[in-house]
């Protein structure tokens, strides 16, 4: 198949909708190489992975990932996208015979065994980025020319976006995620996401070698419409939603604190003091153990700090019989001042990152513990007059 000649193949580009696991919520990009004389039709993507391999989940975790190219014929990808019910649409593409034979060339020397896998980045390196630079390439750079105007959105934007039908997965991913995920993306960025790479390639102007403008896309077809919803326009207003969730727990705390009984009050507290712990552990780790970039210098370690574990064993003891008062006391006002220095930074517009709803999230409940345990044996430990 790629020995065959330009003048003998239509090359397409093949843009597949959003699917319902994690990986296929962004959709999938592909070229289609097919041989108009003996009918062989090749699906060629840079998004495989093998769960099998030694290590993998470790490696996920880091960063690691290593994805690699395949082809598949058009008959069984076609039967798998219909299964999945996940759309797909062709792009055939108005190449000269050089640039296709150019084409095929570079899937060849991607099918060598060396060169097979690539280190995968989900918004910088990835199943469609790949097949745009290839395009970009043999076009001359006619592809990226006029696509590095800066756009209103940014990486977290459009993963949140399109993440928002699983409201704990979006949460989380808008957790782990940095500050570098909210720098504004130029439109070639914005093309790490299959559909705003069809969209720029359905209307781009190239010129041949003439001199003379056409269009990049001789001709359009859908060959597989789902019946799935549209991808939302926007991303979810998690800021709503997770501050009055964060306002709902700090009532509860607070009730808790003063009529629900230390027992209940402790167990409740170590919960929360766990959870909080063990996502500034991970927020600790994405940062400063990973190959994950994108989560770099995130701000959320200030509501989200490992520091929040010690309370699991001290709020317990502190609520229960008034022991280590100093430093389950100590320890809360740091956390607290953290948090309020988290919202504070936004007020004076220090901050860079989007994560005002992961705040409003955990303030609450923070100053609601932090009220508590201040003022709790307060009133039992007051000096007495005797008369």
């Amino acid at each position: 198949m790629l020995h065959v000649p330009g003048h003998e193949v239509t090359i397409s580009l093949l843009t597949m909708g959003d699917g319902d696991a994690v990986w296929e919520m962004f959709g999938h990009t592909a070229i289609r190489v097919r041989d108009t004389v003996d009918g062989r039709d090749t699906v060629f993507n840079w998004g495989a992975f093998d769960m099998s391999k030694p290590h993998f989940i470790l490696h996920f975790l880091q960063g690691l990932n290593r994805y690699q190219m395949v082809g598949d014929p058009m008959q069984s990808v076609m039967l798998g996208y219909r299964a999945m019910n996940r759309s797909v649409t062709d792009q055939e593409l108005a190449l000269t015979d050089a640039q296709k034979d150019s084409v095929i060339d570079i899937i060849r020397v991607n099918a060598e065994p060396q060169n097979l896998e690539y280190w995968y980045d989900y918004f910088v390196d990835n199943c469609a980025t790949r097949p745009r630079d290839i395009l970009d390439h043999v076009l001359g750079g006619q592809l990226h020319a006029g696509a590095d105007s800066l756009t209103p959105t940014s990486y977290r934007f459009h993963t949140l976006r399109l993440m928002q039908g699983d409201k704990l997965l979006v949460t989380g991913v808008d957790i782990g995620l940095g500050e570098p995920s909210d720098r504004p993306i130029t439109k070639w960025q914005e093309m790490f996401l299959p559909q705003r790479l069809h969209d720029w390639v359905a209307t781009k102007q190239v010129r041949d070698s003439a001199g003379t403008p056409h269009s990049l896309v001789r001709r359009e077809q859908v060959l597989y419409q789902a019946t799935r919803p549209p991808e939302q326009a926007a991303p979810p207003n998690l800021a709503l939603w997770l501050t009055l969730i964060g306002f709902v727990l700090a009532s509860i705390f607070a009730w808790l604190g003063v009529r629900g009984g230390p027992t209940a009050a402790s167990v409740v507290y170590a919960l929360w003091a766990l959870a909080c712990g063990l996502l500034g552990c991970v927020v600790f780790a994405l940062w400063t153990m990973t190959n994950h970039r994108f989560a770099y210098y995130n701000e959320n370690l200030l509501v989200f700090n490992p520091l929040w574990l010690a309370l699991v064993i001290l709020l317990p003891m502190y609520m229960r019989s008034g022991r280590a008062p100093r430093a389950t006391r100590g320890i809360l006002v740091v956390l607290a001042g953290l948090a309020v220095l988290a919202l504070l930074a936004h007020a004076v517009m220090v901050s860079r990152q989007v994560n005002v709803a992961v705040i409003g999230l955990v303030l609450p409940p923070t100053l609601a513990i932090a009220y508590v345990a201040t003022n709790r044996f307060r009133i039992d430990r007051a000096p007495h007059t005797t008369y």
